[in-house]
Order: C-alpha cells, then sequence, then structure tokens
C-alpha cells in the first residue's frame, strides 16, 4: 500500500503568522521559530491551558492529506508515554492546517551530536545505548496503535531535564520532505528512512527499526550512515567489532531480514553491550507517564553536560542490576527503602563504581534518609515489641492478668489524662503578659519544615484518634511519599502553608515549654486532610505531658483542609 503526502506543501504557501495572531480560536502565536518539512513551526500559548507553552506547526491545507493524516493524529494522541512528545490538538482554519505539540527545550540528538563533534569526540556507546533503550520503549507503547516512520536525529530531543522525548509521532503523512530521498527539503533526514518508505510505501515496525539504528549509528560513529553502510567499527576504532553486526542487521535493506520490533534491536543490543562490559547491561524498563517542567532556557552549550544528567545510573543490590536511573529517581527509590546507601552506583558511561552513600551528590540525601528510615522502623520495632508483650500477657493471666491490665490502664489513663489536663488547664491560665516576659529573655530562631533531598519529609497515615501525642503507627501507617515541598503534584500540604501557620501560633506553645529546661523544640506532626493535627512527637518522644501540651494546643492551629492523604511534616524552634 502506498503512503499517501501532501503535493506541493511549502512554506511559501503557508505565510508566516505574525506575533499575536489567535490560530483555531486558541493558541496566540508568540514568535516563529523555523521552517521544517514544508511546515512553519511557533511557539504559541494554549490560552485554554492558561497560556501553557506550546509548539504550533502550520502546513498549507490539502484536503485528501488533510483527512488521512487526521486519522494518523488521532491514533498517535491516544499514545501516552513519557518519552513521546504529547500532542495537544490540530485542526483546520481557512487554508491553515494546524498541530500543536508540547514544547520541549534541550537540544536534538542532531545538535548533541554536532556538539560532540565540535569537540572532537561522539556521544559514545553506553550513553546511545541508553537514549536508544529509552526510543524503543517509546515506540513500543506507539506500535499497537501507529507507525512513526519518520525518526531521524531532529526528532529525538533531550530535555533540560534529562528526558528523552521523541517527536512528529503522526505527521509522517504532512511532512513530505521527510519522507522522499532527494527532496530538496528532506535529502539530509531521507538517510534515515527506510528503503520502502522512501519509496512510498505504508511504514511498518520494522520501518522504525531501520531508522532507529540509522541514528544509533551516527550517535556512536559522528557520521550520518552512507550507501554503501561502513561498518561502526571502521569508521570509529573505539566500536567493538561487535556492534556491526546489530547495526548492519538494523539496516538491512529487507524488512524481513530486520529486526522485527525495536524490542528485539534493544535486547540484541544490550547483550553486546553487556558482553563488552563484561557484566550485566541491564535494559531501559518501561516506567510509567511522567510530566516535565517546561519553559526553561537551555543552549547548545549545555549539550555535552546534559549527558551527566539524563537516565545513566545503574545499581547494583543482590548482585542484580536495576536501572538505570537518574539521580533523581535513585533518590525516590531511596526513600522507599528499596535501594540503600551501601548498594552500588554505576556510571554506564565510564564505568565507575562506588556505594551510594559515597556518591559526592547523595552524601547528605543518605545521610538524612537513613536517619528517617531508622526512626521508621524503631517506630514499628516498638508497636510489634507492645504487640507480643499483650499477647503474652493474654495467655499468661488469662483471667486475673486480664483484670490487672484493666484496672492497671485504667489507672495509667487517668494519670495521663490528669497529667494532660494539668499542663493544658497551666498553658490556658497563662496570661499574655507571662508569655511576653518569657520571650524578653530568651531569642527564638525558627526552621522550616525539614527537606529531604529535593523535597521534604514524606508520608502519609491512617487510623482513628488517639489520646497518646504520637502512636508509632500514625507516622508508619499507608506511607504515601507525598512531598511536603511540592504541594502541585502531591495534594497534600505545602511547606510554605505549615511554616506560616507554625510562625503565626509558635506563642500559644511557649507555656508548655516554660520551665522544661528545652532549648529546641523539634515538632513531628500529622495533620488530617481536614486541617486537624492527629498527632506530635516533640523531640523524639510520642509520650508525656509535653508532648501532650502541644498536641492539644496545635489542634486549634487551624491547617487549611486539601484534598489528599494525611501530611507528616517537621518543625522547630530555638531557644537561646
Amino acid at each position: 500500500m502506498k503512503l499517501s503526502h501532501s503535493a506541493g506543501t511549502s512554506s511559501a504557501s503557508s505565510p508566516q503568522i505574525a506575533a499575536g495572531m489567535l490560530v483555531g480560536g486558541r493558541f496566540q502565536v508568540s514568535s516563529y521559530l523555523t521552517e521544517e518539512g514544508g511546515s512553519n513551526l511557533y511557539q504559541a500559548q494554549d490560552l485554554l491551558a492558561g497560556g501553557a507553552t506550546v509548539h504550533l506547526r502550520v502546513f498549507a491545507a490539502n484536503g485528501t492529506t488533510q483527512s488521512l493524516a487526521e486519522s494518523d493524529l488521532g491514533r498517535a494522541s491516544s499514545v501516552v508515554d513519557k518519552n513521546l512528545a504529547a500532542l495537544v490538538a490540530w485542526g483546520c482554519e481557512g487554508d491553515r492546517f494546524y498541530v500543536a505539540t508540547e514544547a520541549l527545550d534541550g537540544v536534538s540528538i542532531r545538535q548533541l551530536v554536532d556538539a560532540q563533534r565540535s569537540q572532537g569526540g561522539v556521544i559514545g556507546l553506553n550513553k546511545a545505548h541508553v537514549i536508544l533503550g529509552h526510543l524503543c520503549n517509546a515506540l513500543e507503547s506507539a506500535h499497537k496503535t501507529i507507525v512513526h516512520g519518520g525518526i531521524n536525529p531532529e526528532t529525538v530531543r533531550i530535555t533540560s531535564a534529562g528526558r528523552v522525548k521523541l517527536t512528529n509521532l503522526g505527521l509522517l503523512r504532512l511532512l513530505p520532505g521527510l519522507a522522499k530521498r532527494g527532496s530538496p527539503v528532506g535529502n539530509h533526514q531521507a538517510l534515515y528512512l527506510a528503503p520502502e518508505v522512501a519509496a512510498g510505501e505504508e511504514p511498518s515496525p520494522a520501518a522504525d527499526v531501520y531508522s532507529l539504528s540509522a541514528v544509533f549509528y551516527e550517535m556512536i560513529t559522528g557520521h550520518a550512515p552512507g550507501s554503501p553502510l561502513w561498518p561502526p567499527s571502521k569508521v570509529n576504532p573505539a566500536i567493538p567489532p561487535v556492534v556491526d553486526a546489530v547495526v548492519a542487521r538494523g539496516m538491512a535493506p529487507l524488512p524481513e531480514t530486520r529486526f522485527a520490533t525495536p524490542r528485539e534491536l534493544m535486547n540484541a543490543l544490550t547483550d553486546v553491550v553487556s558482553s563488552i562490559q563484561g557484566g550485566t547491561a541491564q535494559p531501559v524498563a518501561p516506567n510509567p507517564p511522567s510530566t516535565i517542567s517546561m519553559g526553561k532556557s537551555f543552549s547548545v552549550a549545555d549539550a555535552v553536560r546534559l549527558t551527566e544528567e539524563y537516565e545513566r545510573w545503574l545499581v547494583q543490590k543482590d548482585r542484580l542490576d536495576y536501572g538505570p536511573f537518574s539521580l533523581a529517581q535513585v533518590m525516590a527509590q531511596m526513600e522507599k527503602g528499596v535501594f540503600t546507601g551501601d548498594d552500588i552506583i554505576v556510571d554506564v558511561d565510564s564505568g565507575e563504581r562506588q556505594k551510594i552513600r559515597e556518591h559526592p551528590q547523595l552524601l547528605e540525601f543518605t545521610r538524612i534518609t537513613e536517619r528517617r528510615l531508622e526512626m521508621q522502623r524503631r517506630a514499628q520495632a516498638e508497636q510489634a515489641h507492645e504487640h507480643v508483650e499483650r499477647k503474652k500477657g493474654r495467655w499468661t493471666f488469662l483471667i486475673i492478668g486480664t483484670a490487672v491490665v484493666a484496672v492497671a490502664a485504667g489507672v495509667g489513663w487517668f494519670i495521663h489524662k490528669r497529667a494532660a489536663a494539668k499542663d493544658d488547664v497551666l498553658a490556658s491560665r497563662m496570661s499574655e503578659a507571662d508569655v511576653d516576659a518569657f520571650l524578653k529573655n530568651v531569642k527564638i530562631s525558627f526552621a522550616p519544615p525539614k527537606r529531604v533531598g529535593g523535597g521534604g519529609r514524606r508520608s502519609g497515615v491512617s487510623g482513628a484518634g488517639n489520646d497518646i501525642a504520637g502512636r508509632a503507627e500514625d507516622f508508619t501507617n499507608n506511607m504515601d511519599f507525598g512531598d511536603v515541598s511540592q504541594a502541585g503534584g502531591d495534594a497534600i500540604l505545602d511547606e510554605g502553608k505549615i511554616d506560616q501557620v507554625m510562625r503565626a501560633n509558635y506563642r500559644r506553645l511557649v507555656p508548655c515549654i516554660m520551665g522544661k529546661g528545652v532549648s529546641t523544640v523539634e515538632v513531628d506532626f500529622v495533620v488530617l486532610p481536614t486541617g486537624r493535627v492527629k498527632a506530635v512527637r516533640v523531640n523524639g518522644q510520642g509520650k508525656g505531658p509535653l508532648p501532650m501540651c502541644i498536641l492539644n494546643q496545635m489542634q486549634s492551629f487551624g491547617f487549611p483542609s486539601y484534598k489528599g492523604k494525611p501530611t507528616i511534616a517537621s518543625w522547630s524552634m530555638s531557644l537561646r
């Protein structure tokens, strides 16, 4: 079946749009970016999405091609993957057909190859292997619905956040210059097209395998593939000859003799890289969809630095390799207790190995995270010990013991409540003058809610209310690791709101502190979605008059309500 393209589509028949003009009643053009494949590319603001930045590609309308392209775009828009640039909208307005996509910063593989070449180098085998792995993941998702057909170094970007992104999915019919060898617009890009696609055939998954292999070839050699195809090891002697066979099969002229799918290509390449490294090169594991921040300034000069920031770290645990990850992903796994400071982190490019706790960028994070996890483990152990002791008591003193425990519990509860009530009454009776007199003799400094790495102390809790100020399960159940410093994505209290409420009410804690000989008060507390404080720990203690007094005061602090799981935060003040 032949692939239908727009005949005569060019930038000349699609005049440039002035800044400020509205396209599709939704996209306000802010600037012209470039011309590519018979279309003009603009930066625009999506007025229906609060002014979010998008890239707007505008073509001259063509009825036949437009109908086919809309079908392709409809299928492409149903594919959601972290390594695919998202489609936002498309439509026809007068003599223009437009496609709006996610705006991506960063650099293309073309720019990255050029930047490396200018320094006398190439991207290299290991980095190219990682980049290719993410592209294979993206295409594995896409091929359930649509084939790309036009992959080349300019359709692959690495964002400033280190994310590998494949662009132009669903646009093959609209970019005729990219699908015909010898066309003035697309001659260079056509070097990466499968021969059958260049001849006008409908692309198959094997066509994307060809294009991926061609892009990989350029990443490891620094040169575009030519005809005849020189083996990579002949172009770049640093490439082991065993790589040649994988590239040759991936770029075989006949689709039936290539790898059938991108996953087959990736598996073959992973085996080769593993044999070269003398170990296990872990394939890039599929991940759930994620978002990136947009609008960040970025230049080609950052290209080499960028290769140090994307997902290039393996973690070795129990003789198995996991990854590759970015450092942020390694930190997220450590917060969940999956990795520890004693596990080995490996740079997939240099092969350098070291314990996670020894990595310069993970030193402090590891120390703080291990302290938090140790506190959590101790709390769980305490809870388990109490459970065992209670169970032992029930069997040893089936009748009498139960009665004694009940009486003792009642007496303890009465004494505890009486002591707490006494402190609470004392706190409520203390006048503002007494508080002012106390504060004149001390200097108070505050620390904001504690942060762990790039975020804050995280967790969520469940359970009913309790008259103990800090039950272990209040701080350990249903850990959800929402970020107290990033309310935008976690639906929990952000640290700014927590700090604002605590600073507005800290004077009410003074009566609890006076006379206790306390110089630093560090409060770990649980805030329910209703805004009510459920449990506190003061300087690591969850029981006693001081935690109970502070809990009673904080329960009326009036934290804002929110939708989400309970939030744990930590706040402190020092008295000097």
